[in-house]
């Protein structure tokens, strides 16, 4: 399924919530494919938000990179992590109730790559599961768990491996 259908299909969701685009915030120039067609066809979506692990896929305005969000004031976290591969880690998804974020890798070596940022391990090497190897693998999974769980902290979740390992792109 590709990210047109997948949107289409969480269209027809009553517990779910797209936005509509919105093209006056400009994006960075080197993301994926798939998550250009998402914000050219949306600005962010809204799953399952009245369930216990509802998320929010993070419209233009706040697709900003996930250490900015997580720790904005904090100079001694961003002298810390100055020249880090983390700073092109950008918040893709979010719920600030359960402290959990989802990042995706710009990089472009990992271009795509989405990694747990849940606050307590952002950034930690072999703390930073990845999540989806892709944009479009996230959505659908996330959406394929009805906001019931976090679907890579399941037991039959295959594992992908750490952001700091070699490529899996």
């Amino acid at each position: 399924m590709n990210i047109t259908e997948l949107i289409n299909l969480i269209k027809q969701d009553e517990n779910c919530e797209v936005r509509p685009a919105n093209n006056e915030i400009s994006l960075p120039t080197n993301i994926p494919k798939d998550l250009k067609e998402f914000y050219e066809l949306t600005d962010g979506i809204w799953l399952f938000e009245k369930k216990s692990f509802g998320i929010n896929i993070v419209g233009r305005k706040d697709f900003i990179p996930t250490s900015k969000r997580l720790y904005p004031a904090d100079d001694i976290m961003w002298n810390e992590l100055e020249g880090s591969v983390s700073n092109e880690w950008y918040l893709i998804a979010e719920t600030e109730q359960l402290s959990q974020y989802i990042s995706i890798d710009l990089t472009e070596e990992r271009l795509g790559q989405c990694y747990d940022s849940f606050y307590e391990i952002h950034t930690l090497e072999a703390d930073s599961e990845i999540v989806a190897k892709n944009f479009t693998e996230l959505l659908k999974n996330l959406y394929a768990n009805k906001g019931e769980h976090w679907y890579w902290l399941q037991d039959d979740f295959e594992k992908l491996g750490d952001a700091y390992d070699e490529p899996i792109i």
